[in-house]
C-alpha cells in the first residue's frame, strides 16, 4: 500500500488536527449524552444502549491507553489525590442523581430513591477514585520510564 503525499502546509495540518480534537470529544460526550438522555426516557434497557455503550467505551479505553503511553494526563489537571477525589466526587454526585431520578421515576418510593441514590454515589465515586489513583500511579511509572529512556537517548549523543 502506498502512501499518499500530504497536501497540508503545516497551519493546515494543527487546523485539521484541531478540528479532529474537538470532532472527538464532541462525539464522546455527545455518546454520553445520549444514553443518559435514553436512561431518563425509559429507554435505558441494555439491548436499547448496547451500540452507544460499545463505541463510548471503546473510545474511552483508546484515549485513556493512548495517553498513558504517550505520558499524557491533562492539559490543566494534575494526577494528584486532591484532583482524584474531586472528581470521584462530581461523578458520584452525578450517577447518584440520575439514579435517584429514575428511581422515583420507575417507583415513587422518595425514601427508596434517595438510598438509591446515595448507593449509587458511594459504589461509583468509590470505583471511580479506585480508578484515577491506579491511573495516576501508572501513569507516574510511565513519566519515570519516557523521562530515563530521553535522558539516555541524551547520553548517547
Amino acid at each position: 500500500m502506498k502512501k499518499e503525499k500530504n497536501n497540508l502546509d503545516e497551519r493546515q495540518e494543527l487546523k485539521l488536527l484541531k478540528i479532529e480534537h474537538n470532532g472527538c470529544w464532541f462525539a464522546f460526550w455527545g455518546l454520553l449524552a445520549a444514553m443518559l438522555i435514553q436512561m431518563f426516557l425509559g429507554n435505558g434497557s441494555p439491548k436499547n444502549l448496547a451500540g452507544e455503550w460499545i463505541v463510548f467505551m471503546c473510545l474511552a479505553i483508546y484515549l485513556s491507553a493512548a495517553c498513558m503511553k504517550n505520558g499524557i494526563w491533562d492539559r490543566k489537571l494534575k494526577p494528584n489525590f486532591k484532583t482524584n477525589v474531586i472528581a470521584s466526587v462530581i461523578a458520584g454526585t452525578a450517577l447518584g442523581v440520575i439514579w435517584f431520578v429514575i428511581s422515583y421515576q420507575n417507583y415513587h418510593n422518595f425514601i427508596g430513591s434517595i438510598m438509591t441514590g446515595v448507593f449509587m454515589f458511594i459504589c461509583t465515586g468509590g470505583l471511580c477514585l479506585a480508578a484515577l489513583v491506579v491511573s495516576s500511579l501508572i501513569y507516574k511509572k510511565r513519566v519515570e520510564k519516557l523521562e530515563k529512556v530521553d535522558e539516555d537517548s541524551m547520553c548517547d549523543e
